[in-house]
């Protein structure tokens, strides 16, 4: 149970993509992954965790520093912004670190020896879907935080609206974002819990479950693409997702040391579902 004394709801954001420069949920849950990474350095300075938020299956994912773009090609890449978005006939020369990483799972803690990373996002047969630079802040920890549907009936840095919006005219490149998240292992006011709709087209309403006398409260309405972080709750807690007139409860039960999370809802077969991925020392 929430106790509304305790809980400080900051004002909900909508997550924006990476500068140029820089349903039950349990069908969801998946483990991390472990794929063979360059041998990080004595003290790494950065630490990533990537989740795979898109509403897709899965993605191939490429991991390199910034020389690792092929200057062979002529990619005819666009800028979107901050994302370079290259047309899928395109290729880099950027190793494959996730053949295939499947929506809902997310990687290790790993330790990078460089803040400037590109990653290219692929489809899993092959075809190259974005380009992205990120230049991390040095001595930190976060997430890296994927999104999108690979749809290109609208601008690329933004999740697809609700239904009855029309993007402008044009050729858009594949829909996918990239967001930065930091996170503090140790904070004054934990546990910190953020909620994130990455669904395409759906809105998340959040709130509280009613208990004996005491009514439900909505504790945030998100449109595609926003958030909510909600901190100095409770180590174990339950709230409802609705979406679509559908409630889903979200439960986070946490045994031996507390943690933050993040918690984004996407798409899996067309249907809501979520994770849950706590920080990760």
């Amino acid at each position: 149970m929430i106790i509304l004394a305790s809980l400080l709801l900051l004002a909900q954001t909508t997550l924006l993509t990476v500068p140029a420069s820089s349903a039950t949920g349990s069908s969801g849950e998946s483990h991390r992954h472990h794929h063979a990474l360059p041998s990080p350095s004595p003290t790494p300075a950065v630490r990533v965790t990537i989740v795979n938020a898109t509403s897709v299956p899965s993605i191939a994912l490429g991991v390199g520093s910034s020389t690792s773009l092929s200057h062979g090609h002529d990619h005819g890449t666009e800028s979107t912004r901050g994302a370079r978005i290259a047309r899928s006939t395109r290729t880099t020369n950027i190793p494959i670190a996730y053949p295939d990483f499947h929506q809902g799972e997310w990687t290790a803690n790993h330790a990078i020896r460089t803040p400037e990373v590109q990653y290219a996002v692929h489809a899993t047969n092959g075809p190259l879907m974005a380009l992205q630079m990120i230049h991390f802040n040095p001595l930190s920890s976060q997430y890296l935080l994927l999104t999108g549907d690979l749809s290109n009936q609208g601008p690329a840095e933004k999740l697809p609206q609700l239904l009855g919006e029309t993007a402008p005219a044009g050729s858009y490149p594949q829909n996918i974002q990239f967001h930065v998240i930091p996170y503090t292992l140790v904070s004054p006011d934990p546990c910190h819990y953020r909620i994130v709709n990455a669904m395409p087209r759906k809105t998340l309403l959040l709130r509280s479950p009613a208990s004996g006398n005491k009514p439900s409260q909505q504790l945030a309405y998100l449109a595609p693409g926003n958030s909510v972080l909600l901190v100095r709750q409770p180590p174990c807690v339950t709230y409802e997702a609705v979406i679509d007139d559908q409630t889903i409860p979200l439960e986070i039960k946490q045994e031996g040391a507390e943690g933050n999370c993040l918690i984004p809802f996407f798409l899996r077969n067309g249907k809501p579902d979520f994770v849950r991925v706590f920080e990760d020392p």
